[in-house]
């Protein structure tokens, strides 16, 4: 089966909010030239991934996303100038957020021979369904877990890794991934150990006293007590992704240490 996209707001005069994008994606029969056409929001991941290849044509081919690219970029150039990994060392990886294995893909490209173990977790059961499918020797381990509840992602272990990334998956929407899963994650990462996120820089500015608000603040230089661990290394602003009419959606890419030492409770 093969398929058509089409981008119904393409020529519209609104801003569309990333969670009301959305594609319409005509299917084909190669063996009966049936055709259907299914409207899918862009964050309809389960749907998405359930057809191979569906996922890179919407956001890497055609909206030409570069996330994974850019905050794995600015990774490797930390993790080459820490004093705390020299060139030899193996790296263990956390991936949170782990979709179908692109970013994980493009570590193994841009830290080729650094990493030692990479493990991928997602919340949905059809992103490691489409991990699996489509990148299988990417991982070494793929774990489905939502992490907002502490019991799951004590699978992980204490301190565990030496490097936690999560890209484009952190929000305040109901389809976003929550800051609470990325602190439970912190968890999992040996002391001196590095952090890499994105972020759509629309929310810098924007703190409040909710769980994302309170990150966005961290994000803008305050002194927040559940990020106090963190110490920002490097801050890069870049080109996510076209939106559907075409205009860029600008993000961030933080790459932070993390240490007890930075606790200063």
């Amino acid at each position: 089966m093969t398929f058509r996209l089409h981008f119904p707001h393409r020529d519209s005069p609104n801003v569309i909010a990333q969670d009301a994008e959305c594609v319409d994606v005509t299917f084909v029969s190669s063996a009966t030239e049936y055709e259907h056409t299914d409207r899918i929001l862009f964050h309809d991941y389960p749907k998405i991934y359930s057809r191979a290849g569906l996922y890179e044509n919407i956001f890497h081919k055609h909206l030409q996303c570069r996330s994974p690219q850019e905050v794995v970029s600015s990774l490797a150039e930390c993790v080459g100038s820490h004093p705390a990994f020299a060139r030899e060392t193996p790296l263990h990886v956390l991936e949170v957020g782990a979709g179908n294995g692109i970013v994980g893909a493009e570590m193994k490209t841009q830290l080729s021979g650094r990493i030692n173990r990479l493990v991928g977790t997602d919340i949905l059961p059809e992103a490691h369904e489409a991990a699996m499918r489509d990148r299988p020797n990417v991982f070494d381990q793929y774990v489905v877990a939502d992490l907002t509840d502490e019991r799951q992602a004590e699978i992980f272990g204490k301190k565990q890794f030496d490097v936690l990334i999560t890209c484009a998956a952190l929000g305040p929407g109901w389809n976003d991934m929550p800051v609470q899963a990325l602190l439970t994650a912190l968890a999992t990462v040996k002391d001196g150990g590095l952090v890499a996120i994105t972020v759509n820089v629309c929310w810098l500015g924007k703190a409040n006293e909710t769980p994302w608000g309170q990150f966005i603040a961290m994000l803008d230089g305050k002194d927040i007590k559940a990020w106090k661990t963190l110490k920002e290394l490097q801050r890069k602003r870049y080109k996510h992704r076209l939106d559907v009419r075409g205009q860029w959606i600008w993000y961030m890419a933080v790459i932070f240490e993390k240490s007890e030492r930075f606790d200063r409770a």
